[in-house]
């Protein structure tokens, strides 16, 4: 069982000259609309429309007689209050069975069945007054949106937590003591090509790595060195004197595999 607050009633009904005011802040009081119109004529009464404590964004005001009510439409119209432009137009008098059938307490109502038809949703909605113009009962539409937010979250909160994502840890490996990568070469550069580059030192093989489904080279490659220290003193020399080839500074570091077909993907994600 859930309690909804039907709209209130207010004296301004037994007044039949009024004006509809829509597009309020609803942060504006009955006070301040009743101010607002005073220099129009004779106010007998302004209400803004509520939910509960809830103010709707619109509401009536009352004037002792229908001209009155032309020169409220002609003056206030499309005038700004409160930072906004207000929709001010002649209301139509509520019948006394309209007057009557309206609930002056606060009434107990079971929320609608989430199964029920689109017919039976529509009667457990709380409406508009019947002043209201067709963009203030959407305004009071849009509240019952916000009050199904709640039920949102409490479903979300019954389904529990979602589950930590478990954090990625990186393996730590050990560069080569004998293999370099070598990156950003030019897409056609071949073994023997990559082998001259370090014709200077002493290596056992050069390797550019290609694609397995189209045998393209990826831009970057593998050199096995004699020894420890041949490797060493080649990634110092290029890291002092970088290596340019076709306009493209090559990436020349230890790698992180002996075995350079099965470890060129991690080396490229590397570099």
């Amino acid at each position: 069982m859930s309690t909804i607050t039907e709209t209130k009633t207010t004296a301004v009904d037994q007044f039949p000259n009024k004006v509809f005011v829509g597009n309020l802040s609803f942060k504006t009081t009955d006070g301040q609309l009743k101010d607002f119109f005073s220099d129009v004529g004779d106010v007998k009464e302004a209400r803004i429309i509520t939910r509960g404590p809830r103010s709707l964004g619109y509401g009536f005001v009352a004037f002792a007689d229908e001209a009155t009510v032309s020169k409220a439409v002609e003056m206030k119209n499309q005038a700004e209050l409160e930072g906004r432009k207000i929709n001010v137009e002649s209301a139509r008098p509520m019948s006394e069975g309209t007057q009557e059938a309206r609930p002056a307490k606060t009434s107990t109502r079971r929320r609608p069945n989430r199964r029920a038809s689109g017919k039976d949703r529509s009667k457990a909605r709380v409406d508009a007054p019947q002043d209201a113009s067709d963009s203030s009962q959407q305004q009071a539409q849009g509240e019952t949106a916000e009050d199904a937010k709640p039920a949102a979250r409490r479903s979300q909160a019954r389904r529990g937590p979602k589950k930590a994502e478990q954090p990625i840890v990186k393996e730590e490996r050990t560069p080569s003591e004998t293999v370099v990568f070598v990156g950003n070469l030019p897409f056609s550069t071949s073994d023997e090509e990559l082998s001259k580059l370090f014709a200077g030192f002493s290596i056992s093989s050069a390797h550019v790595v290609v694609g397995q489904k189209n045998s393209r080279p990826k831009g970057f490659g593998f050199v096995t060195f004699a020894s420890h220290e041949e490797q060493t003193k080649a990634v110092e020399k290029f890291v002092n004197e970088p290596l340019t080839v076709n306009d493209r500074v090559l990436n020349i570091k230890a790698a992180f595999s002996e075995s350079p077909t099965a470890d060129s993907a991690a080396e490229a994600e590397t570099a």
